[in-house]
């Protein structure tokens, strides 16, 4: 092996390191975001449920409040994959909206990833320095959503901006869900909650056909 070799072969072996305990620290602040709420993942507790030393995390993430936020970057990154991915026979593999908000509630929402992201924005609205720091990628997502819903979608007025309108409040609704969770023991009844929306918002908006 040449010394160019060498020299290729280290640094790419630590960034591997590098990005495999970022993940493994991710993966365990989703883990207590879900179990404990956001008032109890504390480093402590990621630190238990990632396996490492407070050194480990703090020299990746000097500070909770930025591991937060690593987070929150990686769990929105995931949200709007299927709807970028969802073209009709890709993604999700949705054929009409029931399907798409059924997919979205057992793949994205109703799972620790999706509720780890609600314990993160309900937070938001009384911690104001964390608020601060996710305000831009927050926005910046929102309008990912809503360039990827004005291809997905159509709306009943034919207008993609309508149609992205009508997206972000179904969204909105399946957010909410999480929260009214809590007030009900049988998740079949959630399940036909989010069918029973769907066809309320059905003759507003549709998932586009290939034509399209």
């Amino acid at each position: 092996m040449t010394a160019f070799e060498e020299t290729e072969r280290g640094p790419r072996k630590q960034a591997d390191r590098v990005r495999d305990m970022q993940d493994r620290l991710i993966a365990a602040t989703v883990v207590c975001l879900d179990r404990y709420g956001y008032s109890g993942t504390s480093i402590s507790a990621i630190q238990d449920a990632a396996g490492v030393s407070r050194g480990a995390i703090l020299h990746h993430y000097p500070s909770r409040q930025e591991l937060i936020a690593a987070t929150a970057a990686r769990l929105l990154d995931a949200a709007l994959r299927p709807t970028q991915e969802g073209r009709p026979g890709r993604g999700d593999g949705a054929k009409n909206l029931e399907e798409l908000l059924l997919f979205y509630w057992r793949q994205v929402m109703n799972v620790p990833e999706g509720r780890a992201f609600i314990e993160i924005l309900v937070a938001c609205r009384t911690d104001e320095a964390l608020e601060s720091a996710l305000s831009d990628l927050f926005t910046t997502w929102d309008a990912k959503v809503a360039e990827s819903a004005r291809h997905r979608f159509a709306a009943f007025t034919d207008d993609p901006e309508d149609a992205a309108l009508l997206w972000s409040i179904a969204r909105t609704f399946l957010r909410g869900l999480i929260i009214h969770s809590r007030f009900v023991d049988d998740p079949a009844h959630l399940e036909n909650m989010v069918c029973r929306f769907a066809a309320l918002i059905s003759p507003q908006l549709s998932l586009k056909t290939r034509a399209h």
